[in-house]
């Protein structure tokens, strides 16, 4: 059973940032009358992504198998060059990134306020 490294399905997502000469992308759940924390998930060294911009109940876990060999077709990577697959479910479907690292963060930051993670983010 392929192991679960993020998984918040009450949280709605939204792709926040990205750049494209560190190869970051964040997504982020903000605070609201619900949730009192704000989610962010920075991936690191982005090589490829298939995601909507909008992910409802987001669980993220590595790609094996079928999704993985999928990954390798469409994008010409492979899992062996230093880069992790990463499957991202939501509740509108299954997605993916070819990333380096991830890194999640949860805290009380307000909307407009930068990520620990990414502080310089502009």
């Amino acid at each position: 059973m392929t192991q679960r490294l993020l998984d918040r399905r009450e949280r709605t997502f939204q792709i926040w940032a990205y750049t494209v000469g560190m190869k970051r992308l964040l997504l982020r759940s903000t605070r609201n009358e619900t949730f009192s924390t704000r989610i962010d998930v920075l991936f690191q060294n982005v090589k490829a992504l298939s995601l909507p911009t909008f992910l409802e109940g987001m669980v993220v876990s590595e790609a094996d198998g079928e999704l993985a060999d999928r990954i390798e077709a469409e994008t010409g990577f492979l899992c062996e060059e230093g880069s992790r697959f990463f499957r991202v479910d939501t509740a509108h479907g299954v997605g993916y990134l070819v990333a380096g690292v991830m890194v999640g963060r949860e805290d009380e930051g307000e909307y407009f306020e930068p990520s620990e993670l990414w502080p310089d983010m502009a």
